[in-house]
Protein backbone atom coordinates (compact mmCIF):
# COMPACT_ATOMS: atom_id res chain seq x y z
CA UNK A 1 0.00 0.00 0.00
CA UNK A 2 1.33 3.72 -0.92
CA UNK A 3 1.13 5.92 2.11
CA UNK A 4 0.04 9.65 1.64
CA UNK A 5 2.94 12.07 1.70
CA UNK A 6 3.79 15.17 3.15
CA UNK A 7 5.83 16.54 -0.02
CA UNK A 8 4.36 19.85 1.17
CA UNK A 9 5.46 19.88 4.76
CA UNK A 10 4.04 20.31 7.80
CA UNK A 11 2.14 17.68 10.00
CA UNK A 12 -0.31 15.61 7.78
CA UNK A 13 -3.68 16.15 9.66
CA UNK A 14 -5.34 13.45 7.34
CA UNK A 15 -2.68 10.81 7.29
CA UNK A 16 -4.39 7.19 7.11
CA UNK A 17 -7.31 8.90 5.44
CA UNK A 18 -6.60 8.52 2.10
CA UNK A 19 -4.12 6.40 -0.24
CA UNK A 20 -3.96 3.91 -3.06
CA UNK A 21 -6.18 0.54 -1.36
CA UNK A 22 -4.48 -3.05 -2.07
CA UNK A 23 -6.56 -4.62 -1.69
CA UNK A 24 -9.10 -2.37 -1.61
CA UNK A 25 -9.56 -0.13 1.41
CA UNK A 26 -13.31 -0.65 2.95
CA UNK A 27 -15.24 2.51 4.09
CA UNK A 28 -17.73 1.57 6.93
CA UNK A 29 -20.41 4.65 6.53
CA UNK A 30 -23.50 3.76 4.25
CA UNK A 31 -23.53 4.27 0.87
CA UNK A 32 -25.38 7.22 -0.11
CA UNK A 33 -27.51 8.06 -3.28
CA UNK A 34 -26.29 11.30 -4.02
CA UNK A 35 -29.78 12.09 -5.79
CA UNK A 36 -31.31 11.64 -2.69
CA UNK A 37 -29.63 14.00 -0.73
CA UNK A 38 -31.83 16.02 1.33
CA UNK A 39 -32.82 17.60 4.56
CA UNK A 40 -32.94 14.70 6.44
CA UNK A 41 -29.50 13.68 5.95
CA UNK A 42 -27.67 16.52 6.42
CA UNK A 43 -25.03 15.77 9.55
CA UNK A 44 -25.18 12.15 8.44
CA UNK A 45 -21.79 10.04 7.66
CA UNK A 46 -22.19 8.54 4.53
CA UNK A 47 -19.88 6.63 1.64
CA UNK A 48 -19.83 7.46 -2.22
CA UNK A 49 -17.99 6.57 -5.10
CA UNK A 50 -16.35 7.35 -7.79
CA UNK A 51 -14.64 11.08 -8.21
CA UNK A 52 -13.44 14.28 -10.70
CA UNK A 53 -10.35 15.49 -9.61
CA UNK A 54 -10.82 18.08 -11.65
CA UNK A 55 -13.80 19.72 -9.05
CA UNK A 56 -13.95 16.95 -6.09
CA UNK A 57 -17.34 16.11 -7.33
CA UNK A 58 -18.15 12.62 -6.06
CA UNK A 59 -20.34 11.09 -8.35
CA UNK A 60 -22.72 7.99 -8.38
CA UNK A 61 -24.33 6.45 -11.86
CA UNK A 62 -27.39 4.77 -10.16
CA UNK A 63 -29.87 5.82 -12.89
CA UNK A 64 -29.37 9.01 -14.12
CA UNK A 65 -25.59 10.55 -12.75
CA UNK A 66 -25.89 12.56 -10.05
CA UNK A 67 -23.03 14.83 -8.90
CA UNK A 68 -22.63 16.98 -5.83
CA UNK A 69 -19.90 19.10 -4.39
CA UNK A 70 -16.83 17.78 -1.86
CA UNK A 71 -15.06 19.98 0.15
CA UNK A 72 -12.51 18.82 2.65
CA UNK A 73 -12.38 18.76 6.68
CA UNK A 74 -9.42 20.84 8.01
CA UNK A 75 -8.32 21.74 5.11
CA UNK A 76 -6.03 18.73 4.91
CA UNK A 77 -2.98 20.00 2.22
CA UNK A 78 -1.27 17.14 1.64
CA UNK A 79 -4.89 15.26 1.08
CA UNK A 80 -6.09 17.85 -0.96
CA UNK A 81 -2.70 17.72 -3.46
CA UNK A 82 -3.43 13.96 -3.57
CA UNK A 83 -6.75 14.34 -4.40
CA UNK A 84 -5.95 16.52 -7.19
CA UNK A 85 -3.45 14.34 -8.82
CA UNK A 86 -5.64 11.45 -9.02
CA UNK A 87 -6.59 10.52 -12.86
CA UNK A 88 -10.21 11.02 -14.60
CA UNK A 89 -12.23 8.45 -13.93
CA UNK A 90 -10.57 6.76 -10.79
CA UNK A 91 -12.34 4.78 -9.18
CA UNK A 92 -12.69 5.70 -5.15
CA UNK A 93 -14.11 5.40 -1.75
CA UNK A 94 -14.69 8.12 -0.36
CA UNK A 95 -16.61 9.26 3.29
CA UNK A 96 -17.90 12.41 4.09
CA UNK A 97 -20.50 14.34 5.71
CA UNK A 98 -23.75 15.55 4.56
CA UNK A 99 -23.90 19.50 4.62
CA UNK A 100 -26.02 22.49 3.17
CA UNK A 101 -24.48 24.56 0.69
CA UNK A 102 -23.76 28.24 1.60
CA UNK A 103 -24.79 29.25 -1.75
CA UNK A 104 -26.46 27.20 -4.35
CA UNK A 105 -23.99 24.88 -6.36
CA UNK A 106 -24.45 25.81 -10.10
CA UNK A 107 -21.52 23.36 -11.21
CA UNK A 108 -23.20 19.95 -10.03
CA UNK A 109 -26.79 18.62 -10.77
CA UNK A 110 -27.15 18.68 -6.55
CA UNK A 111 -27.36 22.28 -5.67
CA UNK A 112 -28.30 22.60 -2.16
CA UNK A 113 -26.10 20.30 -0.06
CA UNK A 114 -23.03 18.92 -0.37
CA UNK A 115 -20.58 16.19 1.36
CA UNK A 116 -17.62 17.05 3.79
CA UNK A 117 -14.79 14.85 2.61
CA UNK A 118 -12.89 12.82 5.84
CA UNK A 119 -11.42 10.11 3.85
CA UNK A 120 -10.35 9.17 -0.07
CA UNK A 121 -9.68 5.26 -0.75
CA UNK A 122 -8.68 5.01 -4.35
CA UNK A 123 -9.66 1.43 -5.53
CA UNK A 124 -8.15 1.96 -8.85
CA UNK A 125 -6.52 4.41 -10.78
CA UNK A 126 -7.83 5.78 -14.28
CA UNK A 127 -5.93 5.95 -17.61
CA UNK A 128 -3.42 8.16 -18.14
CA UNK A 129 -5.00 9.24 -21.19
CA UNK A 130 -8.81 8.32 -21.95
CA UNK A 131 -9.89 7.41 -25.33
CA UNK A 132 -13.44 9.30 -24.45
CA UNK A 133 -13.76 11.70 -22.05
CA UNK A 134 -17.16 11.87 -20.18
CA UNK A 135 -17.75 15.24 -21.31
CA UNK A 136 -17.32 14.20 -25.07
CA UNK A 137 -19.28 11.54 -24.38
CA UNK A 138 -22.21 13.41 -22.72
CA UNK A 139 -22.30 15.07 -26.11
CA UNK A 140 -23.85 14.40 -29.62
CA UNK A 141 -22.56 11.90 -31.52
CA UNK A 142 -20.23 13.44 -34.43
CA UNK A 143 -18.98 12.22 -37.65
CA UNK A 144 -21.57 8.88 -38.16
CA UNK A 145 -20.04 7.75 -41.14
CA UNK A 146 -16.51 9.02 -41.37
CA UNK A 147 -13.70 7.71 -39.14
CA UNK A 148 -12.65 9.77 -36.29
CA UNK A 149 -9.53 11.71 -37.81
CA UNK A 150 -5.89 10.52 -36.48
CA UNK A 151 -2.83 11.34 -34.59
CA UNK A 152 -1.07 13.03 -38.10
CA UNK A 153 -4.42 14.66 -39.10
CA UNK A 154 -4.58 16.37 -35.20
CA UNK A 155 -1.32 17.23 -34.99
CA UNK A 156 -1.59 20.93 -36.61
CA UNK A 157 -5.35 21.33 -35.01
CA UNK A 158 -5.87 24.49 -33.29
CA UNK A 159 -8.21 23.04 -30.24
CA UNK A 160 -9.62 25.76 -28.02
CA UNK A 161 -9.59 24.45 -24.36
CA UNK A 162 -12.85 26.36 -23.49
CA UNK A 163 -14.96 24.26 -26.16
CA UNK A 164 -15.34 20.50 -25.50
CA UNK A 165 -15.44 18.88 -28.82
CA UNK A 166 -17.68 16.12 -29.91
CA UNK A 167 -16.56 11.90 -30.51
CA UNK A 168 -17.42 10.29 -33.99
CA UNK A 169 -18.90 7.28 -33.71
CA UNK A 170 -15.78 5.43 -34.22
CA UNK A 171 -14.54 6.61 -31.07
CA UNK A 172 -17.62 6.07 -29.09
CA UNK A 173 -17.29 1.95 -30.37
CA UNK A 174 -14.26 1.97 -29.17
CA UNK A 175 -15.04 3.38 -25.67
CA UNK A 176 -17.83 1.50 -25.29
CA UNK A 177 -17.07 2.17 -21.05
CA UNK A 178 -17.01 5.74 -21.00
CA UNK A 179 -19.86 5.87 -23.80
CA UNK A 180 -22.33 3.73 -21.68
CA UNK A 181 -21.03 5.99 -18.52
CA UNK A 182 -22.25 9.42 -20.13
CA UNK A 183 -25.73 10.55 -18.28
CA UNK A 184 -26.84 10.92 -22.06
CA UNK A 185 -26.40 7.19 -22.96
CA UNK A 186 -28.04 6.01 -20.03
CA UNK A 187 -30.75 8.36 -20.26
CA UNK A 188 -31.50 7.16 -23.88
CA UNK A 189 -31.22 3.25 -23.00
CA UNK A 190 -33.95 4.04 -19.81
CA UNK A 191 -35.80 5.82 -22.63
CA UNK A 192 -35.98 2.95 -24.85
CA UNK A 193 -36.48 0.43 -22.01
CA UNK A 194 -39.28 2.07 -21.45
CA UNK A 195 -40.95 2.07 -24.68
CA UNK A 196 -40.39 -1.81 -24.32
CA UNK A 197 -42.04 -1.83 -21.35
CA UNK A 198 -45.16 0.21 -22.26
CA UNK A 199 -45.40 -1.58 -25.86
CA UNK A 200 -45.47 -5.08 -23.81
CA UNK A 201 -47.76 -4.05 -21.03
CA UNK A 202 -50.53 -2.63 -23.98
CA UNK A 203 -50.38 -6.07 -25.76
CA UNK A 204 -50.79 -8.20 -22.40
CA UNK A 205 -54.05 -6.17 -21.41
CA UNK A 206 -55.63 -6.73 -24.67
CA UNK A 207 -54.72 -10.52 -24.70
CA UNK A 208 -51.09 -10.77 -26.74
CA UNK A 209 -48.84 -13.30 -25.74
CA UNK A 210 -45.20 -12.79 -26.07
CA UNK A 211 -42.67 -15.47 -27.34
CA UNK A 212 -39.04 -15.59 -27.99
CA UNK A 213 -38.06 -16.16 -31.84
CA UNK A 214 -34.64 -17.48 -32.52
CA UNK A 215 -32.39 -15.20 -34.27
CA UNK A 216 -29.67 -17.73 -35.86
CA UNK A 217 -31.69 -19.34 -39.05
CA UNK A 218 -31.15 -22.69 -41.24
CA UNK A 219 -32.35 -20.95 -43.73
CA UNK A 220 -33.13 -16.79 -45.28
CA UNK A 221 -36.18 -15.83 -43.63
CA UNK A 222 -37.35 -13.93 -47.23
CA UNK A 223 -34.32 -14.68 -49.17
CA UNK A 224 -32.86 -11.97 -51.39
CA UNK A 225 -29.84 -10.36 -51.07
CA UNK A 226 -30.13 -8.61 -47.66
CA UNK A 227 -29.37 -11.35 -45.38
CA UNK A 228 -26.03 -12.07 -43.47
CA UNK A 229 -24.68 -15.71 -44.40
CA UNK A 230 -21.75 -17.09 -41.39
CA UNK A 231 -20.28 -20.41 -40.92
CA UNK A 232 -22.02 -22.48 -38.38
CA UNK A 233 -20.37 -25.87 -37.64
CA UNK A 234 -19.68 -26.71 -41.47
CA UNK A 235 -23.02 -25.30 -42.80
CA UNK A 236 -24.37 -21.92 -43.38
CA UNK A 237 -26.36 -20.06 -41.01
CA UNK A 238 -28.71 -16.78 -41.66
CA UNK A 239 -29.36 -13.97 -38.89
CA UNK A 240 -32.79 -13.90 -38.93
CA UNK A 241 -34.32 -11.24 -41.23
CA UNK A 242 -38.15 -11.28 -40.16
CA UNK A 243 -39.94 -13.29 -37.38
CA UNK A 244 -43.08 -13.53 -39.26
CA UNK A 245 -42.94 -17.10 -39.85
CA UNK A 246 -42.78 -18.03 -36.33
CA UNK A 247 -45.58 -15.35 -35.25
CA UNK A 248 -47.36 -17.63 -38.01
CA UNK A 249 -46.50 -20.61 -36.23
CA UNK A 250 -47.45 -19.46 -33.22
CA UNK A 251 -51.05 -18.42 -34.26
CA UNK A 252 -51.37 -21.88 -36.06
CA UNK A 253 -50.43 -23.49 -33.11
CA UNK A 254 -53.42 -21.67 -31.34
CA UNK A 255 -52.04 -18.54 -29.40
CA UNK A 256 -54.00 -16.17 -31.78
CA UNK A 257 -52.55 -12.98 -30.95
CA UNK A 258 -49.23 -13.20 -30.46
CA UNK A 259 -45.84 -10.34 -30.39
CA UNK A 260 -42.63 -10.01 -29.75
CA UNK A 261 -39.14 -7.97 -28.75
CA UNK A 262 -36.24 -8.86 -30.30
CA UNK A 263 -33.48 -7.81 -33.21
CA UNK A 264 -33.77 -8.51 -36.62
CA UNK A 265 -30.62 -8.65 -39.18
CA UNK A 266 -30.98 -6.61 -42.68
CA UNK A 267 -28.10 -6.67 -44.75
CA UNK A 268 -28.61 -3.48 -46.38
CA UNK A 269 -25.42 -0.58 -46.61
CA UNK A 270 -27.75 2.37 -44.99
CA UNK A 271 -28.16 4.84 -42.34
CA UNK A 272 -31.48 4.78 -41.68
CA UNK A 273 -32.68 4.84 -37.71
CA UNK A 274 -35.72 2.34 -38.27
CA UNK A 275 -35.66 -1.13 -37.25
CA UNK A 276 -47.10 5.85 -25.33
CA UNK A 277 -46.11 9.36 -25.46
CA UNK A 278 -47.86 10.45 -22.18
CA UNK A 279 -46.80 7.59 -20.26
CA UNK A 280 -43.23 7.85 -21.71
CA UNK A 281 -43.24 11.96 -19.99
CA UNK A 282 -44.09 10.72 -16.98
CA UNK A 283 -41.82 7.91 -16.33
CA UNK A 284 -39.17 9.71 -17.69
CA UNK A 285 -39.04 12.72 -17.68
CA UNK A 286 -35.58 13.59 -16.39
CA UNK A 287 -34.56 11.34 -19.10
CA UNK A 288 -36.30 13.04 -22.05
CA UNK A 289 -34.81 16.24 -21.03
CA UNK A 290 -31.40 15.24 -20.65
CA UNK A 291 -31.62 14.02 -24.42
CA UNK A 292 -33.90 16.85 -25.43
CA UNK A 293 -31.18 19.05 -23.99
CA UNK A 294 -28.34 18.10 -26.10
CA UNK A 295 -30.19 16.55 -29.57
CA UNK A 296 -32.82 19.71 -29.77
CA UNK A 297 -36.22 18.76 -31.34
CA UNK A 298 -39.83 19.97 -31.33
CA UNK A 299 -42.19 18.74 -29.55
CA UNK A 300 -44.51 15.75 -31.28
CA UNK A 301 -47.77 16.41 -32.22
CA UNK A 302 -49.59 13.46 -31.24
CA UNK A 303 -53.46 13.12 -32.76
CA UNK A 304 -56.70 13.59 -30.38
CA UNK A 305 -58.49 10.58 -29.23
CA UNK A 306 -61.00 9.97 -32.19
CA UNK A 307 -58.75 11.85 -34.48
CA UNK A 308 -56.19 9.52 -35.58
CA UNK A 309 -55.01 9.49 -38.61
CA UNK A 310 -55.21 5.67 -40.91
CA UNK A 311 -54.18 5.37 -45.20
CA UNK A 312 -54.38 3.51 -47.11
CA UNK A 313 -51.03 3.44 -49.03
CA UNK A 314 -52.59 4.19 -52.29
CA UNK A 315 -54.14 7.39 -50.45
CA UNK A 316 -50.90 8.28 -49.44
CA UNK A 317 -48.89 7.96 -53.03
CA UNK A 318 -52.20 10.16 -53.81
CA UNK A 319 -51.13 13.02 -51.33
CA UNK A 320 -47.59 12.28 -52.77
CA UNK A 321 -48.67 13.34 -56.62
CA UNK A 322 -50.32 16.32 -55.63
CA UNK A 323 -48.89 18.02 -52.48
CA UNK A 324 -45.20 16.41 -52.57
CA UNK A 325 -42.21 17.42 -53.93
CA UNK A 326 -42.26 17.49 -57.85
CA UNK A 327 -40.08 14.31 -58.21
CA UNK A 328 -43.01 12.55 -57.02
CA UNK A 329 -45.50 13.79 -59.06
CA UNK A 330 -45.68 10.52 -61.00
CA UNK A 331 -45.54 7.94 -58.37
CA UNK A 332 -47.79 4.91 -58.72
CA UNK A 333 -50.14 2.76 -56.33
CA UNK A 334 -48.87 -0.42 -57.40
CA UNK A 335 -44.93 0.65 -56.51
CA UNK A 336 -43.09 0.66 -52.79
CA UNK A 337 -41.89 3.86 -51.14
CA UNK A 338 -38.59 4.87 -50.95
CA UNK A 339 -37.25 6.02 -47.84
CA UNK A 340 -36.81 9.66 -49.27
CA UNK A 341 -40.82 9.49 -50.17
CA UNK A 342 -42.03 8.06 -46.20
CA UNK A 343 -40.23 11.41 -44.69
CA UNK A 344 -42.05 13.45 -47.84
CA UNK A 345 -45.21 12.41 -46.44
CA UNK A 346 -44.84 12.73 -42.95
CA UNK A 347 -44.37 16.23 -44.04
CA UNK A 348 -47.25 16.03 -45.58
CA UNK A 349 -48.99 14.31 -42.92
CA UNK A 350 -47.99 17.32 -40.05
CA UNK A 351 -48.84 19.59 -42.20
CA UNK A 352 -52.42 18.54 -43.36
CA UNK A 353 -53.35 16.65 -40.41
CA UNK A 354 -51.49 18.43 -37.58
CA UNK A 355 -49.95 15.35 -35.74
CA UNK A 356 -46.49 13.61 -36.16
CA UNK A 357 -48.36 9.90 -36.03
CA UNK A 358 -49.76 8.06 -38.41
CA UNK A 359 -50.41 4.39 -40.35
CA UNK A 360 -50.71 3.38 -43.59
CA UNK A 361 -52.35 0.37 -44.29
CA UNK A 362 -53.12 -1.85 -47.66
CA UNK A 363 -49.77 -2.16 -48.83
CA UNK A 364 -49.54 -3.46 -52.31
CA UNK A 365 -48.70 -7.16 -53.43
CA UNK A 366 -45.75 -6.44 -55.05
CA UNK A 367 -44.40 -4.46 -52.33
CA UNK A 368 -44.38 -6.90 -49.64
CA UNK A 369 -42.86 -10.35 -48.41
CA UNK A 370 -44.99 -13.45 -50.09
CA UNK A 371 -46.26 -14.47 -46.45
CA UNK A 372 -48.11 -10.96 -46.32
CA UNK A 373 -51.90 -12.18 -46.04
CA UNK A 374 -53.92 -10.66 -49.26
CA UNK A 375 -56.95 -8.37 -49.31
CA UNK A 376 -59.68 -10.57 -49.90
CA UNK A 377 -61.64 -7.81 -51.25
CA UNK A 378 -58.78 -6.71 -52.95
CA UNK A 379 -56.21 -9.18 -54.03
CA UNK A 380 -53.99 -6.76 -55.18
CA UNK A 381 -53.22 -5.08 -52.01
CA UNK A 382 -52.29 -6.85 -48.25
CA UNK A 383 -53.35 -6.73 -44.88
CA UNK A 384 -49.97 -5.53 -43.61
CA UNK A 385 -49.27 -1.77 -42.34
CA UNK A 386 -46.49 0.49 -41.07
CA UNK A 387 -46.75 2.76 -38.34
CA UNK A 388 -44.85 5.98 -38.87
CA UNK A 389 -43.18 8.75 -36.84
CA UNK A 390 -42.34 12.00 -38.73
CA UNK A 391 -42.26 9.89 -41.66
CA UNK A 392 -39.94 7.21 -40.16
CA UNK A 393 -41.28 3.41 -39.93
CA UNK A 394 -41.51 2.39 -36.16
CA UNK A 395 -43.90 -0.26 -36.72
CA UNK A 396 -44.65 -3.00 -39.09
CA UNK A 397 -47.29 -5.39 -38.86
CA UNK A 398 -50.56 -7.46 -40.57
Amino acid sequence: MSTAASSSGGEDLARGNYSDAYPPAKVAAPLQSLKDLREDTVGKTVQCARMDPECANARREDGLCSAARGTFLDDPRQMVKWVGGLQLESFVSAEGIIQRAQVPVKSCQVTDYEILLTKVFCQARGPEKLGLSFAAANKAVARIDEQDPGEAELQNLHINKKVIPAAGLATHLSNPVMHKRAPLQQAIADVRKTVRHIFAEYLESMGFNQFEPPCLLGAASEGGANVFKLPYFGRDAFLAQSPQFYKQIEIAGGRKKVYCIGPTFRAENSNTPRHMTEQLKQRCKEEIELVHAVYQSPEFLVPEPGREVRLIFAEGQKLLREEGPEEYCHVRDDEDMSTPQEKALGAIVRRKFNTDFYILDKFPESARPFYAMLDPENPGVTNSFDYFMRGQEILTGG
